[in-house]
């Protein structure tokens, strides 16, 4: 009997030590995500402003770009306004759908700018910020990318009532809601292309119950 329950409570303990070390590896990897982007505008933030196209850091450009964009959610598809907004020089998104009452939104802006004959990819962060249209004038800015070659933002959006495939255009429609991806282009070839993969609003879910995950107003696009 001592026999028996001896080798049942080794059983259990490995069954627990198991699930202890499950539970580790997917907090490490959450981690990982969340400060992915975080490290990325570190690294590039000490560099001078020189030109600066390798592959390492074309890299960190998508690893922020990535990051950013696989976060990215609205309250629902009619909430475009204020949550999302795209042009060929500058993507502004924010990253908290609202559902936490105690988080602490953060609005990402992508830009490009063209100066003394090269463009620069730059990408910035607003903490706080529920509303793309009330980001301040300035902000702490890093530099991810200094090439001699034109850069454009691109997106990819499902056309409006008509039921085709998706489309690349460089000004996305508040009525598409959020894009299926962005890419940055360089002299007409997409370089990086980031998903944005979330279809239906946590918040609007939250909000409704199980029933919003039928609500055409819960969806994202």
């Amino acid at each position: 009997m001592k026999t028996r329950w001896a080798r049942r409570r080794r059983r259990t303990t490995g069954i627990a030590l198991a699930e202890a070390l499950v539970s580790l590896t997917i907090a490490a990897m959450t981690l990982a995500l969340l400060t992915s982007a975080t490290w990325g505008l570190r690294q590039t933030a000490d560099r001078p402003s020189v030109l600066q196209d390798a592959a390492t850091d074309w890299l960190t450009a998508r690893r922020v770009l990535q990051s950013w964009a696989a976060s990215a959610t609205l309250t629902g598809r009619n909430q475009t306004e204020g949550r999302f907004s795209g042009t060929p020089t500058q993507l502004r998104l924010i990253l908290d759908d609202g559902s936490s009452r105690d988080s602490k939104p953060m609005m990402i802006s992508i830009d490009v700018f063209q100066e003394d004959g090269l463009f620069r990819l730059t990408a910035s962060r607003y903490f706080d910020i529920r509303d793309i249209r009330l980001a301040p004038e300035t902000t702490r800015e890093s530099t991810v990318i200094v090439t001699d070659e034109p850069l454009l933002l691109v997106y990819r959006v499902r056309p409006i009532n008509t039921g085709g495939n998706p489309v690349w255009t460089y000004e996305p429609r508040p009525e598409q809601g959020l894009p299926l991806a962005v890419a940055v282009e360089q002299a007409a070839e997409k370089i990086i292309i980031a998903r944005m993969p979330v279809s239906v609003s946590g918040f609007c879910v939250s909000r409704l119950g199980e029933a919003g995950l039928g609500e055409a107003a819960c969806n994202v696009r």
